[in-house]
């Protein structure tokens, strides 16, 4: 290129571009779609928080969600479905006559409140629908960033499950972009001259700065997700805020108050609801078939199972937040296997704590611990909402001879309460004798009539031919099928009638173990119903008649990380108070601890191992001295060759250079070499380059002198090898090279 050419063309081709081109392209470049797509995410992230809250009708919520999709595909494919300022005003007034419809006949509920405030929640949703696909001005915007706001904040009071974290995640992350994309949106705007981009046309200019906006915005929610993690678990807290009742409902469950419909647990047994969660202490192998016991009933009328004492008794604290039970009858008889757990209780509709078989003590924030008179526990303060507590259980059991030969005279209260029976069918005496008829002792006629449901009956949860008015007995000669309550109930009233005093218990199977969460998960469907049987001297005694489930449910692949995940939220996010701060930096100061003894063990570990490989270096060099001798002489030959910056590649071309007459083509790395050599050589002739001057800017420096044409050409030669790839013979640059240092020219 010939000098001072460069600026004149860069100017022309500034020049032959098209003003009108250069506006259009220049109006193009907006974060508009950008920023009303990040604002829909942030309402449609409320909506869905909102919707999983489980407060919404399914109407609601099908089709503000195919409202939102719509809208949501328009911005993708770049399409106009907005609504016109008459179509909005239509549809506002025809829905003024659709509120009062709605009030009165489609959002019906128990009271007038609940239906006008049904009503109401429509409206609204209607209203930021219609606001969706009609927003033009920032009011607009604000308006929708406000609603998509109380969404969020309504579904916090309603729910705390780990839907509400993923909701708030998403929603953190586009109010983020929102509000980058709306503070450019609105500079933009304000400035006098239009934004310019990189790209010539505006689809790539709007991609890249749409790509440039989700890359700050991912990096700045990540960082404000790490702060706030941080402050979180290191600011203090109390669990005592004005939200801390209101922030969750419970969870309506059946069974486990002092009155009991028969059948009523079915309604629980096909929830999957995570009623609570057990941290084990030890080996979980040692719950396996533990029983969470709830609530005892003494009498059945012939229909439903009640206590006729409802009285309870309050304990007193033996420390801080630590209850010790009272010793129970027989305690001292039986063999002690105690295990040691952590209860973390959802908010349920029973204020009863749930242990494994024989608490000993409770420790919790606890105000106010209850004994009824089937030895159930009770938290009447709780306010039903999610707490944990700890408890230490004897799950030890007499052995079953010791129990053959347990005395058969009871207490007159046992007798008074345990043993009333309502107007029975006389089959199930009957049935009860003849399945005991061989037994000799108590424990032998209670286990019979256990093995016998178990074996000769079927579990179901659709029981077909029980009768409402007599279902004891047409279970057990009629249907010969049903659930947990039947079998209990049976094997208690039939123990009853052989004058063995018994009670039903209902309460929850161990659950699933859930192996990344540590932790056992205890759901709706684990909700049991077993026997208790009373043996003198050695207390109540449970027996479980109903056979297995033949059609048990199965956890999925990832069903074990998302249980964990739902652990964590509602451990150290929901219940994170104090306690939990001073038992996380427990932990951390434990494990800091541990790494360090690991850490130096390791470490002294590393030093022996470092002496004993040089002491085994050192005999090797000693017993190898030639080698090494050899050895060192050719680092030192390398070192010199290299600070000489001799290679294998200058040898070769030296070789060629001097002593190969047959012609070859250079390769372009061969000419630095080639033009060092020219250096050289004008240097012995008194000619020096300056770093300064570019090959071509030396080369002109010889105009006029004699060696002039021999370096232009030489100098041509060398920027076609290096810089064109061309092909340049060998032997010509050598006679050009002769040429210069014979002081020969043209």
């Amino acid at each position: 290129m010939v000098p001072g050419t460069r600026a004149p063309a860069l100017m022309a081709k500034k020049a032959a571009a098209d003003p009108a081109e250069l506006a259009h392209k220049q109006a193009h470049i907006s974060v508009e779609r950008y920023f009303e797509t990040s604002l829909l995410l942030m309402l449609v992230t409320g909506f869905f928080t909102v919707a999983t809250s489980g407060r919404l009708d399914l109407v609601s919520v099908v089709l503000v969600s195919a409202a939102l999709l719509v809208r949501l595909g328009s911005y993708l494919r770049e399409a106009d479905y907005s609504l016109s300022p008459r179509t909005v005003t239509r549809l506002s007034v025809f829905y003024l006559f659709f509120y009062v419809l709605d009030f009165l006949i489609f959002s019906v509920g128990p009271g007038f409140m609940d239906s006008m405030l049904a009503a109401t929640v429509h409206l609204v949703l209607f209203t930021a629908v219609v606001k969706v696909f009609s927003a033009r001005t920032y009011r607009d915007y604000a308006y929708l960033a406000m609603l998509s706001f109380m969404m969020m904040l309504a579904s916090a009071i309603l729910t705390v499950g780990t839907t509400y974290l993923v909701g708030f995640t998403f929603y953190m992350l586009f109010s983020i972009s929102t509000f980058i994309s709306y503070e450019i949106k609105r500079s933009a705007e304000s400035a006098a001259r239009a934004p310019e981009g990189p790209f010539r046309t505006p689809a790539q200019n709007r991609k890249a700065i749409e790509r440039a906006l989700s890359t700050a915005t991912v990096g700045l929610a990540l960082g404000i997700a790490a702060l706030a993690s941080i402050l979180f678990f290191v600011i203090p807290r109390y669990r005592t805020g004005y939200l801390t009742s209101l922030g969750m409902e419970a969870q309506n469950i059946s069974g486990f108050s002092g009155s009991v419909n028969l059948g009523d647990i079915r309604k629980i047994l096909r929830s999957n609801f995570v009623v609570m969660r057990v941290m084990t202490e030890g080996e979980p192998r040692l719950f396996q078939g533990v029983k969470w016991r709830g609530v005892g009933l003494t009498s059945f009328d012939g229909k439903n199972w009640f206590n006729d004492n409802t009285a309870q008794t309050l304990l007193s604290p033996a420390s801080f937040q630590r209850y010790v039970m009272p010793h129970w009858d027989g305690w001292q008889n039986r063999r002690p296997r105690p295990l040691r757990y952590r209860v973390l209780l959802a908010p349920i509709s029973t204020d009863v704590l749930f242990v494994a078989t024989v608490p000993r003590e409770v420790t919790g924030r606890i105000r106010g611990l209850t004994l009824d008179q089937t030895d159930s526990l009770h938290h009447p303060g709780h306010a039903y909402s999610p707490f944990s507590y700890e408890a230490l259980s004897d799950t030890g059991l007499p052995h079953p001879d010791d129990l053959r030969r347990a005395s058969m005279d009871y207490p007159a209260e046992i007798r008074r309460v345990y043993l009333t029976l309502p107007d029975l069918d006389p089959r199930v005496g009957e049935l009860a004798q003849q399945i005991t008829g061989s037994a000799t002792n108590n424990y032998d006629r209670a286990l019979a009539i256990e093995t016998y449901l178990r074996s000769k009956f079927t579990y179901t949860l659709d029981p077909v031919g029980i009768e409402p008015g007599d279902p004891i007995a047409s279970f057990l000669f009629q249907a010969k099928a049903g659930y947990c309550e039947y079998f209990a109930a049976a094997m208690a009233l039939m123990l009853r009638t052989q004058g063995i005093p018994s009670r039903l218990v209902n309460g929850f199977q161990t659950g699933t173990y859930n192996r990344v969460g540590k932790d056992l998960i205890v759901r709706g469907r684990d909700a049991h119903s077993w026997v208790e049987v009373y043996f003198p001297n050695y207390g109540w005694t449970t027996f479980d008649p109903t056979p297995a489930d033949p059609n048990p449910v199965v956890a999925g692949m990832f069903d074990d990380y998302i249980d964990a995940l739902a652990l964590f939220w509602s451990e150290w996010v929901i219940n994170y108070d104090f306690a939990h701060q001073v038992r996380l930096a427990q932990e951390v100061e434990r494990d800091s601890r541990q790494f360090q003894q690991v850490f130096q063990q390791r470490l002294r570990r590393w030093q022996r191992e470092a002496i004993r490989l040089a002491y085994r270096v050192e005999g090797w060099l000693m017993s190898h001295k030639l080698l090494v001798l050899l050895l060192m002489v050719g680092i030192l030959i390398a070192l010199v060759a290299a600070e000489k910056s001799s290679s294998i590649a200058e040898w070769r071309f030296l070789w060629a250079w001097k002593f190969r007459r047959r012609d070859r083509a250079l390769s372009p790395q061969e000419a630095t070499l080639t033009y060092s050599r020219f250096l050289k050589t004008l240097q012995k002739k008194g000619y020096r380059k300056p770093p300064s001057q570019t090959p071509r800017e030396f080369a002109l420096s010889f105009v006029g002198t004699p060696l002039s044409w021999v370096v232009l050409e030489f100098t041509r030669l060398y920027n076609a090898l290096r810089f064109g790839q061309a092909l340049v013979s060998l032997a010509r640059l050598r006679t050009l090279l002769e040429d210069i240092a014979e002081n020969r020219t043209r």
